[in-house]
């Protein structure tokens, strides 16, 4: 994760070698306004699986909340026309929030696996703090409630950054 601090806000980059040249070009301007930065370099870490269990946790409750309200899916495909519905569930709340809330590289969403899998990268912990706190986000605006251990690796990250 590269932060790029200009004195009195923070902006988190995540640097990856698809997106290098990008970073370039945000530093000249930068530099063009600023005249000098402060750029501090932290690994790309994927942390630990807490949040990746809170995440589907909390999008079990948001499905299920969805579901409620009338959410549906199409039960089959076919030749681009929906056919049938079926109810919202997790996994398809998983697909929708993680589209959402989670970067988008070369077409493909990023991935919640420690390991990256089908082609996507694994999230570092940054983009899974941020899909969480989106999450969350939306869930306070809908009025829905999630289930927020204090211990967890997400709380420790929020109380960190002093959200």
């Amino acid at each position: 994760m590269l932060w790029l601090n200009s004195g009195a806000d923070m902006n988190d980059f995540v640097l990856t070698k698809q997106n290098l040249e990008e970073l370039f070009i945000q530093l000249q301007e930068e530099l063009a306004i600023n005249h000098s930065l402060v750029v501090s370099v932290k690994s790309g870490s994927t942390g630990n699986w807490s949040m990746q269990r809170l995440w589907r946790v909390w999008i079990k409750t948001v499905s299920d909340w969805m579901a409620q309200n009338g959410a549906t899916m199409p039960l089959v495909v076919k030749n681009g026309q929906a056919k049938g519905t079926r109810p919202f569930n997790a996994d398809d709340g998983h697909e929708l929030f993680s589209s959402y809330f989670l970067p988008n590289e070369n077409g493909q969403r990023i991935s919640w696996s420690k390991n990256g899998r089908e082609g996507q990268r694994a999230a570092t912990k940054g983009e899974r703090y941020h899909a969480l706190r989106q999450l969350e986000h939306f869930a306070l605006e809908k009025g829905i409630q999630l289930l927020k251990p204090r211990d967890s690796e997400y709380e420790g990250l929020k109380n960190e950054c002093g959200d």
